[in-house]
């Protein structure tokens, strides 16, 4: 199957979505400059909670970009999809293996979490404890500046219309955490 401007729409939508799941995680957690005192307060279980709840979707949300293109006889949207299917220049090919390289190095790293863990309830796993799989510091800001520029590419190419992430999501997703955190004074 040809890479249709549908396709891309849709692989572009996907790619989105992961961003946001990994901002929200983001901005209520990682970023959050009110994290301690919310995560202290008496609604700090809950917060808890919602943290793990939102690490597993974003996580799985970018491990699902890099499924097989082709599973048991059904295709998947992935990146591997976006190249195998596409018919792209040599140049263009080869800057969306470049990027695609880059990017699967990353989710690499967390595909083990989405087997053990995420997609199952691999027993070993549970009963040995401890972290496994995951990545350092910013990793993620770099994996989706070269995801948006992966969909870029090809969105230009097939819809003739770039690709950008949603611009306000962060902020967003900041402007709700600290109003979370004022809530968490009243």
């Amino acid at each position: 199957m040809k890479v249709s401007a549908l396709v891309v729409s849709e692989f572009c939508a996907l790619c989105d979505w992961a961003y946001q799941a990994c901002q929200l995680h983001r901005s209520f957690f990682d970023d959050n400059p009110d994290v301690d005192r919310v995560t202290g307060s008496r609604f700090g279980y809950g917060f808890g909670v919602l943290s793990g709840f939102t690490l597993e979707y974003s996580l799985l949300q970018i491990v699902k970009l890099h499924d097989k293109s082709s599973v048991a006889g059904r295709e998947n949207l992935t990146v591997d999809y976006i190249l195998n299917y596409g018919e792209w220049a040599p140049g263009t090919l080869a800057e969306l293996e470049r990027l695609a390289t880059q990017l699967r190095s990353f989710a690499s790293n967390l595909r083990h979490v989405r087997n053990k863990a995420l997609s199952h309830n691999d027993l070993p796993s549970i009963l040995e404890g401890g972290v496994i799989g995951g990545f350092e510091g910013n990793e993620d800001v770099i994996y989706f500046e070269n995801l948006g520029r992966f969909a870029d590419i090809i969105s230009r190419e097939i819809r003739g219309a770039g690709f950008a992430f949603n611009p306000f999501i962060g902020a967003h997703f900041k402007m709700m955490a600290s109003a979370l955190a004022h809530a968490v004074d009243a």
